[in-house]
């Protein structure tokens, strides 16, 4: 900015001076050679010198003034040329301890972001966010050993797992005693299911409801307590209690009347607790009754279930065909009643080894729709098989009461199920009913129980569970 002003000053002293001197050669030319015009050249030529000196002396200040200016800079240059050549004298040894110091800190910096990023919810994957309300991201996985598999699902599927720290302190009695029966501390069920899959079949919600409502009810002495659940960037993982026998059908293929009463209270104590908790199950199947180790009974698996008070309906159809009450097929809205239809079915399996037949309902959907299910229609009255003419009374009885086609009449409750003859003399609570030992019935009724030879696949389940 000074620079500029100089620069500006100067420009005007040059024109002033510049006029000056032609001013006073024109005055030289007009004029002639008589003394006074001699007079005046002489003055003129006095002014036109002084002139020159003035703009002479200005150029002077000028220069002397950016003189000083540069010297200004030059000793600014020069203290920070001092400052540079004094850490340029700093050891070498010592510029190694600094860059080390200054790498360890840019380390530790690093590693304290990573840490708190691992704290923060932006970070996670979204298939985590999604479900990081019921799951937690810590894995137990390298904390169990894989067994065999035991079964698979729709969403995935069901391992057999010990604890490791159990299975290594066991290992040795374990193999030594070629005990199957008899199971070693920390074995568990290990549901693994995609979360892909969930999440492309919109079925996020219905999972959140499955651990939720097996965590709730699984103190309950007919239903599988639910330990632990988690997940990692591709599946869910759901740690129940394993059950060591297996499903219901698979080791028991006929059933006396003693047997059938024991194991009807069961699932009915287990299906009206759920109901009374608010909970529909929507999934009773023999597939999910499975037996204890005493051939007790417990309800799993609660995909299916919804909560659902008492006295509301639902419409959502869903379940297993030969399972779903005539109303879900129909598409009506259903309550807690279709659990007890689905019952009744599992009750008929085990007299007669057969099913209702549901044909009737399944012709078109149209005729579905036109003919509401009508109960009065003869066509729909002879749904049972032709053998039930042949089961003693309370059979017959208790049949009939839970396959009533109009769910206002049907059966749907234990307080229900006690009036009946079959109960007469039979408390239906879980004190009493767990004070049975069914292998005694199984025993004194002769009924075959069937070994289901489950194979020793560990290798191979490891690798199904790795690869899943």
């Amino acid at each position: 900015m000074g620079n500029a002003k100089s620069r500006h000053k100067l420009s005007v002293a040059n024109e002033n001076s510049a006029n000056v001197i032609s001013n006073c050669k024109r005055i030289q030319k007009t004029a002639g050679g008589r003394p006074e015009e001699q007079k005046f050249r002489k003055s003129t030529t006095t002014i036109a010198s002084a002139a020159k000196y003035n703009k002479t002396q200005y150029q002077h200040s000028l220069a002397a003034d950016d003189g000083q200016q540069q010297q200004q800079r030059r000793l600014k240059q020069s203290s920070v040329w001092s400052l540079g050549s004094l850490n340029w004298n700093l050891s070498f040894s010592g510029r190694n301890s600094l860059k080390q110091q200054h790498h360890r800190s840019i380390r530790r910096s690093f590693t304290a972001i990573q840490q708190r990023r691992s704290k923060t919810q932006w970070h996670k994957p979204l298939t985590n966010t999604i479900f990081s309300t019921h799951f937690k991201d810590t894995s137990r996985n390298k904390e169990l050993h894989i067994e065999q598999l035991v079964a698979k699902g729709a969403y995935g599927v069901v391992f057999k797992v010990i604890d490791k720290e159990h299975r290594n302190r066991n290992k040795k009695q374990y193999i030594d005693n070629n005990i199957d029966d008899v199971l070693p501390n920390g074995t568990y069920a290990l549901k693994v299911l995609k979360k892909s899959k969930i999440i492309a079949e919109s079925s996020v919600q219905q999972i959140k409801n499955e651990v939720d409502i097996q965590k709730v009810c699984g103190h309950y002495p007919f239903i599988v307590r639910q330990i632990d659940i988690w997940q990692n960037r591709h599946n869910l993982h759901i740690l129940s209690e394993y059950v060591p026998n297996g499903e219901l059908f698979s080791k028991i293929c006929t059933f006396s009347l003693d047997l059938i009463r024991l194991y009807l209270a069961e699932i009915a104590l287990a299906l009206d607790f759920l109901h009374n908790a608010g909970i529909i199950y929507r999934d009773a199947k023999s597939e999910n009754i499975l037996l204890t180790r005493d051939y007790h009974l417990k309800l799993t698996d609660f995909g299916l279930s919804k909560w659902l008070k008492l006295g509301f309906t639902t419409k959502t159809m869903c379940g297993t065909l030969q399972y779903m009450a005539p109303e879900i097929l129909q598409g009506l809205p259903y309550g807690h009643s279709a659990d007890w239809w689905s019952l009744g079915v599992i009750v008929c399996q085990m007299f007669m080894d057969k099913t209702p037949d549901i044909s009737t309902y399944i012709i078109s959907s149209e005729q579905l729709i036109d003919s509401k299910l009508n109960a009065n229609d003869d066509s729909l009255k002879n749904i049972l098989p032709s053998e039930v003419e042949h089961l003693p009374h309370e059979g017959k009885d208790v049949l009939k009461r839970l396959l009533d086609l109009n769910p206002d009449n049907r059966l749907r409750s234990v307080r229900a199920l006690q009036k009946i003859a079959m109960y007469k003399n039979f408390k239906i609570n879980p004190d009493f009913v767990l004070n049975i030992n069914p292998l005694d019935i199984i025993a004194s009724d002769n009924i075959t129980i069937y070994d289901g030879n489950q194979l020793k696949e560990s290798a191979l389940a490891d690798i199904a569970f790795r690869n899943f």
